[in-house]
């Protein structure tokens, strides 16, 4: 995993929801990181920032986030505010422009796709999407890889996949 896509993810996330600050918490931000880099994988084969998730009470989270916020905020290109109150999330504030050029346009779309994704949704819908059979299967801390997210929903069975295993089962038949 490299840190510095890591950092330049989470600072262009943060960054993305400058004018309202208080729509990103510590989960939105974890789980926008969750699904631009599952999206990612699961269409080209590739995450955007290659970063380990392991599972955490909340859903996935990248092993690296506290270290990634620390050095953001030692840099000086976030701050994190505090909540007021038990109700109110943290806020990440984006304090300069995000250095964006080891992302390709399609990762900052994916990516503005996933903050949007979760920011407009409740936080409970959100989980309900991230607490999926994959999440469950994993202990609390364990590695969650990208890759059993391509075997986390039911398949569809189509005609052609009944014509497939029709042909399948006689050609092994002609070989008996």
């Amino acid at each position: 995993m490299s840190m510095e896509k890591l950092k330049a993810l989470v600072h262009f996330i943060v960054h993305e929801c400058r004018d309202d600050p208080g729509r990103l918490g510590a989960i939105r931000l974890n789980k926008a990181l969750w699904f631009t880099d599952m999206w990612a994988y699961q269409e080209t084969g590739t995450p955007v920032t290659g970063a380990r998730y392991v599972k955490r009470k909340m859903g996935p989270v990248p092993k690296a986030i506290l270290p990634a916020l620390r050095e953001l905020v030692n840099e000086g290109k976030i701050e994190i505010r505090d909540r007021v109150n038990y109700y109110e999330a943290q806020k990440y504030v984006s304090l300069l422009e995000p250095d964006v050029r080891r992302f390709s346009e399609s990762d900052l779309e994916e990516t503005k796709f996933a903050v949007g994704f979760v920011c407009d949704n409740t936080t409970s819908d959100i989980s309900s999407m991230t607490h999926d059979e994959v999440w469950r299967a994993a202990m609390e801390g364990e590695e969650i890889p990208l890759c059993a997210t391509l075997a986390s929903g039911q398949g569809v069975v189509t005609d052609d996949t009944k014509e497939w295993a029709e042909n399948m089962v006689q050609e092994i038949e002609a070989q008996i």
